[in-house]
This record gives structure tokens, C-alpha cells and sequence, in this order.
């Protein structure tokens, strides 16, 4: 199987994507250019935000499909951000649809990051501290207690314009208080096979949680 994923964000996710996918689907090799695509293989590219990754670079990546004729799925990732999954999927599935030319050697998967990919990264329960120092950590846990509670469902405080922003600032907040560092640019730790490990089980012990992970993951199996 060959997979072209194109992912919306300019620096997490063309870290965690490759990290997460070589232990999800290990026998994936990515490559750096679409021309050398060959057999397992996958192409990774960011569309640098929304509304670019539908505008520009879907039909982009449908082009690089079409010629190269080789890839069995084109994978596009993105946040829902204010939007529901659904009313997300359904503008990726228009523009795939409105693109020229069109997508015909390949199957377009939609994977909706609800809200964003720290959304997902709050599933995992044991980078949660029981007793936090941190002021502000408190009191995120107290307006929505993640560790418990589904994350995608978290709503955002009134100081903050986006759920995006609040789930940033709710998992940075944890990584602080567990004196580690969580960028956009340095993910760390939630970069490793065990994190991942811990979203999974998150996942299967509470399958009404983080279900566009769950979709997520599903898409990685039929990449096997």
C-alpha cells in the first residue's frame, strides 16, 4: 500500500505523523519525493493551515496522485477547529470532489482532528497529575477534568477565542507541571511509542472518547 498524506499543520503533525505511523504501520517507509514511491511507501506534506491545505494543496497532491499513478490512498488530516467533524469532512470531501483533475487511482480518506491534535494528546490519563502546583492547571482541570472526561467534548473558558488555543494551553500546562517541555515544534515526549500507547488505550477503554482518533487509527489499518 501507498499512502500521500497531506496533514494541515506546518510542524507537529510532519513530526508525530512519522513517529506515530512507525508504530502503527512499521513496514510504512516515507519517502521525500512522490516520484520515488514505490511499494509501502508514503509521501507526507503540510498544507500550512486551513483554508491553504484545501485551496492550494489538495488539488496539488491529486495532481502529484494522478501522475505518479502509484498511490492506493490519499490521506488528508485536519483540524475541525470551531467547525463540527462533520461540516469539516464534508469541505474536504467538496473540494476533492471540485478538483482538477479529478481523483480516480486512489482512495481519499478524511481524518478530522476534533478539535485539534493536542485534543488527542490530552487522552493520555498518565501525563495527568493528580495534585498539580500550577495555578492555572487547576483551575483547567476544575472547568473540564480531561483525564475523566472526553476531550473532544471539552468546551473553551470565555478568555479564550478558539478551543484549539484552549486545548494548546490546557496540555502545555501539563507538560509544565511535569517539568517537561511540549511545543508545536518540539512535541517530545508526546512524540514516543509509549504516548502514543497511552491514546490508544484511552481509545479502546472508552470507546465514546476521542473518536476521530479512533477513525484515525482505522485509516492506519488499512494502510497493512
Amino acid at each position: 500500500m501507498n499512502a500521500y498524506i497531506l496533514v494541515e499543520g506546518k510542524r507537529c503533525e510532519r513530526k508525530l505523523y512519522p513517529a506515530w505511523l512507525s508504530a502503527i504501520a512499521p513496514h510504512l517507509q516515507q519517502v521525500k519525493d512522490p516520484n520515488k514511491i514505490a511499494s509501502n511507501n508514503y509521501f507526507l506534506f503540510s498544507g500550512e493551515g486551513y483554508p491553504s491545505i484545501l485551496d492550494v494543496h489538495l488539488g496539488n497532491a491529486i495532481r502529484d496522485i494522478e501522475k505518479v499513478g502509484r498511490f492506493d490512498f490519499l490521506i488528508v488530516a485536519l483540524d475541525s477547529d470551531e467547525d463540527s467533524a462533520a461540516a469539516r469532512e464534508e469541505a474536504v470531501i467538496a473540494a476533492a470532489e471540485n478538483a482538477t483533475p479529478a481523483l480516480t487511482t486512489a482512495t481519499l480518506e478524511v481524518v478530522i482532528q476534533h478539535r485539534c491534535i493536542e485534543t488527542w494528546l490530552l487522552a493520555n490519563r498518565r501525563i495527568f497529575v493528580r495534585n498539580p502546583e500550577n495555578y492555572e492547571l487547576r483551575n483547567y482541570i476544575e472547568h473540564y477534568d480531561a483525564r475523566q472526561l472526553n476531550p473532544e467534548e471539552m468546551p473553551k473558558p470565555p478568555e479564550f477565542n478558539t478551543h484549539a488555543q484552549f486545548h494548546y494551553a490546557y496540555l502545555r500546562a501539563i507538560f509544565e507541571e511535569r517539568k517537561i517541555s511540549y511545543t508545536k515544534t518540539r512535541p517530545g515526549e508526546a512524540a514516543t511509542s509509549a504516548y502514543l500507547e497511552q491514546i490508544m488505550s484511552r481509545a479502546k477503554d472508552c470507546p465514546d472518547h476521542i473518536q476521530s482518533f479512533s477513525r484515525f487509527l482505522d485509516i492506519c489499518r488499512k494502510l497493512s
